[in-house]
């Protein structure tokens, strides 16, 4: 493409939203009148990447990196401005005067750009061949697995003939520069004969689409068994590393993902292309794939920019265990959210070993899986610690593996709360897990004074305690005494528990739990959690360290009916807000007697005798 006019880039630059582009690459959320995210140019934990929809401008107060719609294209997707502008033009509709280019034009666009080229006209020969009368034995296998045409079209699948030089003369009519083709893996070189032959052959092809639209490359599957040492090759061929794959850096499925990723707040990880593909036509279009191999910690940070959460959902065979486990490491410490989508023992022994595809052909309900996902790190040591059989140096190699991962976590205090939790799933004392944790990432002691068992009810806890609350959880009685105070513990309880369960703190907010908070620090804690804070890194800031202990517990990480508990803490609040005003009242009515005030003396009898209705 040539020099593109002056008034087409104006009308790109005013058509483009730039909150609908960068949005597609980075999770924004809206900060008044600007959006904030992740920084997609450096590593960040805190966003400090805005963008200016009403100036049509980003900048990021971490890296200082800025520009307008143009700049954040060329720099994410490694564009020139021509190549930005041609994929801006695409997505909001502006026609870019056609420029017919010579041989030498073409070359002076740069390899990436040829590459780019190629790999777009590849595509578009996979997908006439696949429908017309060679495409039969492709179409016979979607067929097969009941691919539908749409989705056949959403993935711009084709497919690749048994001719060995179909694909050649194809690019070659199209006056293609072979040794793009050959770096790009589609041809390669015949030594004796001359010329070039055909890479991928009967095989259904996927395109490998870049999150801009353009083609980095391809996956291609044979659509019939061959014999072992046929010439058409291996059951599956990818494209080789070039300039425009890198599949540690690339996800397939991403592009048709992006849209169900941001309208459900999460993405589904499973492990093949065909996963993917019979998950999208199941209903489920926020599910990707790593290319081939194990998931990079280049895709890890692309997912953790574009989903505030990850599912995995990986084969039910070893190897998809042993793949769950590794990806399940690197999300960790990458700080992403992550859960593991798994199947009750119930459910039969034929879910065993099976991958997302053959699930969905077989009916199984993977909507429920998927909703019944467990946090990641809990799940993993349930099913490790189960499969022990209760042998103590299984116990002990399974403990040992758990707190790897759990070292992952750079968060100190987070480290602490996990710790807490996987206490209670695999019967252990806090303090046996904190260990295996310092030895895990070769720490210093980190103490848990007073640390206690997380198995089992404490002597004199309360009714509405879960298993493992502190005795007195729950009641009006205790309080934990602090160099500024005592802590009313019904209060802490309460405040632990959204700790445990911080979605539960718009209904705590609609029961005016604010209202019946009595100590400063607490209500202030939970002021600041309402306006986005963790209860979980204020604990430590704002009560003494015996508060701090039962706020970071996790005592009701894992209980059952955390809504039910929240209520019946609220009502317990409630009910002691009522004495504390019975008491007051009567110790006015006492003044108000002394001072013979007759008028004052009739409210406050009256207020009385309606407080003690709901006292008794």
């Amino acid at each position: 493409m040539g020099l593109i006019p002056d008034d087409v880039i104006a009308e790109i630059r005013a058509r483009a939203d730039i909150v609908g582009v960068i949005g597609q690459h980075v999770q924004l959320k809206r900060a008044g009148r600007n959006w904030k995210g992740l920084c997609p140019f450096h590593g960040e934990k805190s966003p400090s990447f805005n963008v200016s929809p009403d100036k049509g401008f980003f900048y990021c107060f971490g890296c200082h990196k800025k520009g307008d719609v143009f700049t954040f294209v060329m720099e994410y997707q490694g564009k020139s401005f021509a190549e930005a502008a041609e994929a801006l033009a695409q997505q909001c509709g502006v026609t870019i005067p056609e420029v017919q280019m010579t041989p030498e034009q073409l070359r002076a666009r740069g390899e990436r750009g040829q590459m780019l080229e190629v790999n777009k006209l590849a595509t578009q020969f996979f997908r006439e061949v696949l429908a017309g009368a060679s495409g039969g034995p492709g179409r016979a296998y979607l067929q097969q697995r009941g691919t539908s045409d749409e989705i056949r079209d959403r993935f711009q699948l084709g497919y690749a003939p048994g001719d060995w030089h179909a694909l050649a003369d194809f690019l070659r009519s199209k006056r293609v520069d072979m040794e793009i083709a050959v770096k790009l893996g589609l041809v390669a070189r015949q030594p004796r004969a001359g010329g070039f032959y055909d890479r991928f052959r009967e095989r259904l092809v996927c395109p490998v689409v870049m999150p801009g639209g353009e083609i980095a490359g391809f996956s291609a599957r044979l659509v019939a068994d061959a014999p072992k040492d046929s010439p058409v090759g291996a059951k599956y061929i990818n494209s080789p590393e070039s300039a425009v794959y890198k599949k540690s850096r690339l996800l397939f499925g991403l592009a048709p993902a992006r849209d169900d990723m941001r309208k459900k707040n999460r993405a589904v990880l499973v492990e093949g292309n065909f996963d993917v593909i019979s998950m999208h036509q199941a209903g489920f279009g926020e599910t990707i794939a790593p290319l081939g191999t194990a998931l990079t910690a280049e895709q890890v940070d692309l997912l953790r920019r574009l989903a505030p959460e990850v599912i995995l959902f990986y084969d039910g065979d070893r190897a998809g265990r042993a793949a769950t486990r590794a990806a399940l490491e690197l999300l960790v410490a990458a700080e992403v959210p992550v859960r593991i989508a798994w199947s009750p023992r119930g459910d039969g022994a034929r879910l065993e070993g099976q991958d997302p595809d053959s699930l969905v052909r077989a009916g199984v309900d993977v909507a429920g899986m998927l909703d019944r996902a467990r946090d990641g790190l809990e799940h993993y040591a349930f099913e490790v610690w189960s499969a022990t059989r209760g042998s103590s140096d299984g116990r002990s190699r399974a403990l040992e593996d758990v707190a790897k991962l759990v070292g992952k976590v750079a968060n100190q205090t987070k480290r602490d709360v996990i710790a807490a939790t996987l206490a209670t799933a695999m019967e252990l004392d806090v303090g046996v897990v904190q260990r295996a944790i310092q030895r895990a990432t070769g720490q210093a002691a980190h103490t848990w004074s007073g640390a206690r068992s997380a198995v089992g009810p404490g002597p004199g806890a309360h009714p509405h305690a879960p298993a493992g609350a502190p005795a007195g959880a729950g009641r009006g009685t205790g309080t934990v005494t602090g160099p500024e105070g005592p802590v009313p513990s019904d209060e802490l309880e309460l405040v632990a528990l959204l700790s445990d369960h911080p979605s539960l703190l718009p209904t705590a907010q609609a029961d005016g739990v604010y209202s019946l908070l009595t100590d400063a620090r607490l209500r202030d804690m939970y002021s600041a959690a309402l306006a986005g804070g963790s209860l979980v890194e204020l604990a430590p800031e704002r009560l003494p360290t015996n508060a701090v202990k039962v706020v970071l517990a996790g005592r009701y990480a894992s209980i059952s009916n955390p809504d039910s508990q929240l209520r019946a803490m609220v009502a317990g609040l409630r009910a002691a807000a009522r004495k504390r005003r019975h008491r007051e009242l009567e110790r006015q009515l006492v003044e108000a007697r002394r001072a013979g005030d007759a008028e004052r003396i009739s409210r406050l009898v009256h207020e009385v005798m309606n407080i003690q209705k709901q006292v008794d």
